[in-house]
């Protein structure tokens, strides 16, 4: 298990797909990068070489899913880096959203509202052949766990709340009222946070 306070990660969010831009859930599927998203991707990259400084010390990962793969691969190549050498690795994925997948946010909420897990403990509400918060909480933390030196991370919007969760240590509450940009660049060092650009 490693020291997390010893342990920096720099982490964002793929760029602005289609889904986004027609307000549906994506969640384990897919859909590509809007041209605003492939610039966020670029912009991130050359963030990441101001704020990070020496790259080769630091390892990549992403979320095997096209939209954060591409990210990453933008990303790498502004900072002067080859579009490879990164890791892809599962337990980045975003939730998996099961039925609710390709809907909207209010359709879904109107569907899991029959659930009186959903209002009572959404932590542990899970979306129907999906997932719940928690199952992410826990496979993002086996993720963390394997990390032995500092890291630049390239997931999705609730990837990156249970990032956010296991290095800060937050609760539940505070761990679901964050909502992650598409640009900008999150540093995460010995407890606290930083936010660059956005």
């Amino acid at each position: 298990m490693p020291d997390f306070g010893a342990v920096t990660l720099y982490v964002f969010r793929h760029g602005e797909c289609e889904h986004n831009v027609h307000g549906l859930v994506a969640a384990q599927n897919d859909s590509p990068l809007t041209v605003h998203g492939r610039e966020q991707a670029r912009a991130n990259g050359a963030l990441l070489k101001e704020v990070a400084g020496a790259l080769d010390r630091l390892d990549f990962f992403a979320s095997p899913l096209h939209r954060a793969a591409a990210t990453m691969e933008l990303a790498r190549a502004a900072a002067g880096l080859p579009r490879e050498g990164y890791f892809a690795d599962r337990r980045l994925m975003e939730i998996d959203f099961g039925e609710h997948t390709w809907r909207t946010w209010p359709d879904i909420v109107a569907d899991a509202s029959r659930d009186s897990l959903w209002d009572s403990d959404p932590w542990n509400y899970v979306h129907p052949g999906g997932e719940s918060l928690a199952k992410l909480h826990e496979r993002v933390g086996w993720f963390l766990h394997t990390l032995d030196r500092d890291a630049v991370i390239v997931s999705h919007a609730g990837t990156m709340r249970m990032i956010r969760a296991h290095m800060l240590g937050l609760s539940q509450q505070a761990t679901m009222a964050y909502h992650p940009p598409n640009a900008g660049l999150l540093r995460i060092i010995g407890g606290r946070e930083m936010y660059f650009g956005g």
